[in-house]
């Protein structure tokens, strides 16, 4: 076994984490987040950049605190989730240096996949980089979490790791997996634990590599980006208009 994650497994009943400080639904599992902070301990890493913020930010932000030039960049499309992803590390005295960010969700083409990617000043990731450690558990419902990967690789030290939170799905993230195993192939090293929370995504980056995205079902990927954009342009719609009444 990857030793990162033997000593991740080995260490996860000795990080504190009581069902009170826990936030619930809109957080990862309770075991995943253990297994988090096991990881990024056994890693050692330094500089993290997360996709969805949330609990996960805080668990993070108390491992690299005691190391000298930590950052952990945080990104969510989401104002709301990000807003209480930093509340709670404001308020738990973490001296971590956090970054939050808020990134809306936009159609890009990657090769002939028209995928939902977070709208980030180009070259944003790569100049705050290289991260020891990215974790993806956003975007938030089911919007598709494949472009986030391409987004960040570069961005990512070789020798570096992706976390993939709810890899036990077969529709979304072990399907992606499998796109980016087609796009990358030698140059990652993915392993699905299958028993931790709702299944937990450990890919090694092995080396800087060019991705051959996949044609194979892209116009099916494109189809399904182009309704999830549409349901996410309704959906923000008609809170702008909820907002609106609400001040009358």
């Amino acid at each position: 076994m990857n030793p990162y994650i033997a000593e991740a497994v080995a260490a996860m009943d000795k990080v504190p984490l009581s069902r009170y400080e826990h936030p619930g639904s809109w957080a990862m599992d309770p075991a995943s987040c253990r297994f988090l902070a096991g990881f990024v301990r056994a890693l050692g890493a330094k500089k993290i950049i997360e996709f969805g913020s949330g609990f996960s930010t805080l668990m993070m932000a108390r491992e690299i605190a005691p190391i000298e030039g930590n950052y952990l960049l945080s990104i969510d499309s989401s104002p709301k989730y990000s807003a209480m992803a930093k509340e709670a590390y404001e308020t738990s005295g973490c001296q971590a240096k956090v970054d939050f960010r808020v990134a809306p969700l936009r159609p890009r083409l990657y090769g002939p996949r028209l995928l939902l990617s977070y709208s980030l000043p180009k070259g944003l990731l790569e100049a705050l980089g290289p991260f020891d450690l990215a974790l993806i558990d956003a975007p938030h419902e089911d919007y598709g979490r494949e472009a986030v990967f391409y987004d960040v690789f570069n961005a990512l030290a070789p020798g570096g790791y992706i976390i993939l939170d709810d890899a036990n799905r077969e529709h979304m993230e072990r399907e992606y997996v499998r796109s980016w195993q087609s796009a990358y192939e030698g140059s990652i090293d993915p392993i699905l634990l299958e028993g931790i929370g709702n299944g937990i995504g450990v890919i090694e980056k092995i080396d800087d590599d060019t991705p051959l995205y996949p044609r194979a079902g892209s116009l099916s990927s494109s189809i399904k980006t182009l309704r999830n954009y549409g349901r996410l342009l309704f959906s923000s719609g008609e809170k702008a208009s909820v907002d609106e009444e609400e001040k009358l």
